[in-house]
């Protein structure tokens, strides 16, 4: 029978008692009306190859094309891997950030599935922007809620696997964003501010930019507002990218560490 066990005050639950390549119709609207309660949900010991994460991914929505790297994927699955000639994003520590923040649509969530996992470092933190809004003194939401911030990306920036640095081309990405965007589902506040690709936030000197722009963060990366995920091979992780930020700790790259990861487009992505 399938079960929901919470992760965390924050956010997210464990759903056992199924098997993802054999879900039922009555399972699979257990599992969606959790995801979009809870933001994220772990399944352990699941067996899948990348056909299957891939079908289990589209529950939640189209497979992303947006970006070199999605482009490069053929609308299907990338890998997060420091081993991998194709893996990208397979090195050292992360900070706090929503995937594609400097697009103009975000994608909705994302999916990884472990395979081969780092003994020592290398997991994931997960924080709800919407928990932290709503617990921010009311004068710094009267700062940010009228603010605009501008992201920017460098693809070229990145430590590409050698065949997928072919393929993947080099360029540069930014969009405007308000400080305090609302989820397109739920309509509830979502903090579009990080430390990793945010450039400035507008009509601020960058010192000031810098310094609301670490206030902010603070909230979202309070202890108390964090799921840790300690990767264990065969869990299964997918989570809202609007609703939640995700980092990852540092790890040496002596540690063989390898993840297959789904990207579920924002309704507003625009087709090929």
């Amino acid at each position: 029978m399938m079960t929901l066990v919470p992760l965390s005050p924050a956010l997210g639950v464990e759903v056992r008692g199924v098997d993802l390549r054999r879900l039922s119709e009555g399972e699979t609207e257990i599992v969606l009306r959790a995801f979009r309660a809870f933001h994220l949900l772990l399944f352990r010991d699941q067996t899948l190859d990348e056909a299957g994460q891939v079908r289990f991914a589209r529950l939640f929505g189209r497979i992303s094309r947006q970006g070199a790297i999605q482009k490069a994927s053929g609308g299907g699955a990338t890998y997060v891997s420091n081993m991998r000639g194709d893996g990208t994003f397979g090195e050292g520590e992360l900070l706090f950030h929503s995937d594609q923040c400097y697009y103009d649509h975000p994608m909705k969530a994302i999916m990884l599935y472990g395979i081969e996992v780092a003994q020592d470092g290398g997991e994931t933190l997960f924080a709800n922007t919407t928990r932290a809004y709503a617990r921010m003194p009311e004068g710094l939401k009267r700062r940010i809620d009228r603010a605009s911030v501008r992201h920017h990306f460098d693809y070229g920036a990145l430590h590409y696997g050698e065949t997928k640095r072919a393929e993947v081309e080099a360029l540069k990405i930014s969009a405007i964003h308000r400080v305090v965007g609302r989820h397109p589902e739920t309509g509830a506040p979502i903090l579009m501010v990080n430390a990793q690709t945010v450039d400035r936030i507008l009509d601020l000197a960058p010192a000031e930019s810098a310094a609301l722009v670490g206030e902010i963060n603070a909230h979202i990366a309070a202890p108390d507002n964090v799921y840790r995920h300690t990767w264990r091979p065969n869990d299964l992780v997918v989570w809202d990218n609007l609703s939640l930020q995700h980092a990852r700790t540092d790890f040496a790259n002596s540690q063989r560490r390898t993840l297959r990861r789904c990207a579920i487009a924002h309704d507003l992505e625009p087709a090929d």
